[in-house]
């Protein structure tokens, strides 16, 4: 019981970020990405120790916990300030069990999104060509740009996206209730490789009720949805990975 409540801890306190946001503007600005104010209880100053005793700052880290094959632990009470968080690697077992406990907390499931419901493109079509999302695959990432957890997973998911050969039959399209001046020079610094923005968003996030940031959503060629997530965590990268080379082997 008390290893459950100590890796809730640490799922809760660094996985999963909530944000609510704020934009009231649902004017329809889309843009293509060829290379491509918010609260949260994020500290992006935080350290934590890699396994030689290294101090990493959350971008340095959060690359590491996007493997999926790292744990942040404590050596005492995560909610005391002069805890030492550390990295762990974790066996592949280990892995799959934490995958499993933590997608469960971490899932969307609402009226309009859940796995095995299909999507329903007309949110979309409002803001992007209906012929161009028919018969593919589609990646939906939801962002803005003051969100870490959002934008450091960019050259993550970039590196990915350039491994995958058939990426015409994959869409992805990066949501932002930003406007496209911010949005855009946010993807100028973190890019986001073969996604198309669509900035002032807010209209889609409504519809598809998404209300933590970052989210990602995938569907099948027929869109049905296989991966629906809301936060990060050391599972969200690369169950994104994996749900994406899913759906592009059907």
């Amino acid at each position: 019981m008390k290893y459950l409540f100590t890796l809730l801890l640490s799922i809760f306190s660094y996985a999963i970020i909530f944000a609510q946001d704020t934009s009231k503007s649902v004017q329809k600005k889309v843009v293509r990405v060829s290379t491509s104010m918010l609260r949260t209880n994020l500290d992006t100053n935080r350290i934590v120790y890699d396994e030689t005793g290294k101090a990493l700052r959350y971008y340095q880290y959060s690359k590491v916990m996007n493997t999926g094959e790292y744990s942040i632990n404590y050596d005492g009470n995560p909610s005391l300030p002069t805890t030492k968080a550390f990295l762990k690697k974790i066996s592949q077992e280990e892995q799959f069990k934490r995958y499993e406990m933590i997608k469960e907390l971490m899932k969307i499931n609402n009226s309009a999104i859940a796995e095995g419901k299909t999507l329903d493109i007309s949110t979309l079509t409002a803001f992007y060509e209906k012929e161009k999302i028919e018969n593919k695959a589609i990646v939906l990432i939801f962002w803005y740009a003051n969100c870490p957890p959002c934008t450091e997973a960019f050259a993550d998911i970039s590196t990915f996206l350039k491994q995958v050969d058939n990426t015409k039959d994959l869409l992805v399209l990066a949501i932002t209730t930003d406007d496209q001046t911010v949005a855009t020079a946010k993807l100028k610094e973190k890019p986001l490789l073969y996604a198309e923005l669509i900035s002032s968003g807010r209209a889609i996030a409504n519809a598809y009720q998404i209300k933590s940031y970052p989210s990602y959503i995938v569907t099948d060629k027929n869109h049905v949805i296989r991966y629906a997530i809301a936060g990060s965590s050391q599972i969200t990268i690369p169950g994104l990975k994996n749900a994406i080379k899913a759906v592009l082997q059907q």
